[in-house]
């Protein structure tokens, strides 16, 4: 009995040995591999790192936690910093002047790891890149160009006509005005990017549900994206992570397959527009060159980054400007001084012309990014940082986006909300490239314009009928960092209609 029991543990020593043995042979493996990497990283400053492990167990805080650290180590070691996670090397960059180097680089035009977790859901193109991105934003493109966006105006200017009535019918009392902004901002897609009719949208299979549920998917990705832990599929499943993501990708998928299927069936009956205003849906049938899955996935990701991104800008600029009575009062005059006192049809001269307006989205998407943090993949050696730096092949890049617009060596006092600081005076000693909101480069946000056109329309017909009002300070109220940047506690103001010019009064009740 005790000869067996002393051989087993002999056996269990053994064996145990051996796997430490074989971790270090392959660690020493891929040491000797990717020499050429470790030298490169050697020369970059960062946090210590361990074995195997890296500076994984750094990164262990709950997501909206993950850029604080971002921040800190940033805040440490500078604007290039180092850190590995297992034998993935990050390198971040946080430099105005090497981040526009490196976004429209030709040596870096891959996409992230990161984005890998979103392929689930919606493939790969033009979110997560991959054989299908090039294709198909080539595709798309010209549904979001100035004619097209033009052309659209006509929608932009009915649903915010339909959105300032709703406001108008509210009483006095603070909500959360996102609801009512996504709404319209959805209403908006459905009839320009989706190709759809109002009657269509308004008998979309599961729209409902996709519009409620679109934060939490998003979040559920972020949470695989920066918990390294629900990368592991066993501990993905346990904690019910998986079949939640697969309730939300089955009914995402109805909505998308309801709105490719009534395209198609438009296109069939010879039911299009212009080539010119065509929508990105019909622009994907028509190619030719993608599955029926793939096209639904297209579908979604530019549906849900469309009207889910833009109802969030249009609601922080509503609530800076419930927050900033001051400026809330000099865009409105310039509205009536710039477009007249009649709620009348806005075009995009009359948009280009609001420059109190435009000074104020601009500190909105500063404050609120679209997009937290990007990531970039390097494909061929490229050299930052005045020669000192040479990134090598392989190294997955963090552009920093939130921080870097919140870096108070380019934005003085950055956490105080100031839409002074757009003025011409103020950005012509600001390095350019310290304000990066749609990114650069071919893998830009494809929306920009779109996104300027729709959420202003919807700001001025709101402000021409209702006066915004809020509590507190923006300064205090807590922020939501994940893939993009929100409110925690939602969008919440007070609106009152107002009154003829010649007629206000300071409480607009």
């Amino acid at each position: 009995m005790l000869n067996s029991i002393h051989t087993m543990m002999m056996w269990s020593g053994t064996a145990a040995l051996g796997a430490v043995l074989a971790t270090l042979m392959l660690w020493l493996r891929w040491r000797a591999r990717n020499w050429r990497m470790l030298e490169l990283a050697a020369r970059v400053p960062g946090p210590p790192a361990l074995p195997l492990l890296g500076n994984a167990l750094l990164f262990m805080a709950k997501p909206n936690e993950q850029l604080k650290l971002v921040a800190d180590i940033i805040t440490k070691y500078g604007e290039y910093v180092r850190f590995w996670l297992g034998p993935e090397l990050n390198i971040i960059v946080a430099n105005p002047e090497d981040i526009k180097l490196i976004l429209t680089s030709n040596k870096v035009t891959k996409k992230g790891p990161v984005y890998n977790f979103l392929k689930p859901m919606i493939g790969t193109g033009i979110l997560t890149g991959g054989e299908h991105w090039r294709h198909c934003r080539k595709t798309v493109t010209p549904s979001y160009n100035k004619k097209a966006v033009a052309a659209f105006a006509h929608v932009f200017n009915a649903e915010a006509a339909a959105l300032a009535q709703r406001l108008c019918a509210r009483d006095a009392n603070t909500f959360d005005v996102f609801h009512d902004v996504v709404d319209t901002t959805t209403q908006c897609v459905c009839q320009t990017l989706m190709g759809l009719s109002k009657d269509d949208t308004l008998n979309l299979a599961n729209l409902d549900y996709v519009v409620s549920n679109t934060r939490r998917l998003y979040s559920l990705y972020f949470a695989k994206m920066t918990k390294w832990w629900l990368q592991v599929p066993l501990i993905y499943w346990i904690t019910g992570s998986q079949k939640l993501e697969d309730t939300l990708t089955k009914e995402f998928h109805i909505l998308t397959k309801d709105i490719v299927d009534k395209r198609k069936n438009a296109l069939a009956r010879n039911e299009s527009t212009e080539e010119e205003i065509r929508g990105i849906v019909d622009r994907l049938i028509l190619s030719g060159d993608l599955t029926k899955q793939e096209i639904r996935k297209q579908t979604l990701a530019l549906f849900t980054t469309s009207q889910e991104a833009g109802a969030k800008i249009a609601s922080a600029v509503l609530l800076y400007l419930a927050h900033l009575p001051e400026w809330q009062d000099k865009v409105y005059d310039e509205i009536l001084e710039r477009l007249g006192p009649d709620d009348e049809f806005i075009t995009d001269e009359h948009i280009k012309s609001l420059q109190y307006l435009d000074m104020v989205y601009k500190e909105v998407l500063r404050c609120m990014s679209i997009a937290a943090m990007i990531q970039r993949t390097v494909e061929e050696e490229i050299t930052i940082n005045s020669g000192k730096i040479t990134l090598p092949v392989g190294t997955s890049l963090a552009i920093p986006i939130h921080i870097l617009h919140r870096n108070p060596k380019y934005w003085p006092n950055p956490d105080k909300v100031d839409p002074g600081r757009f003025l011409p005076e103020n950005a012509e000693l600001r390095d350019p490239n310290a304000f990066v909101p749609y990114s650069l480069g071919p893998m830009d946000c494809l929306g920009r314009v779109y996104a300027i056109q729709m959420v202003k329309t919807l700001v001025v017909r709101t402000l021409r009928n209702v006066r915004l009002e809020a509590d507190g300070r923006l300064e205090d109220l807590a922020l939501d960092v994940a893939i993009s940047v929100s409110f925690s506690d939602g969008y919440r103001l007070r609106v009152y209609p107002r009154r003829p010019k010649n007629n206000r009064d300071r409480n607009f009740a």
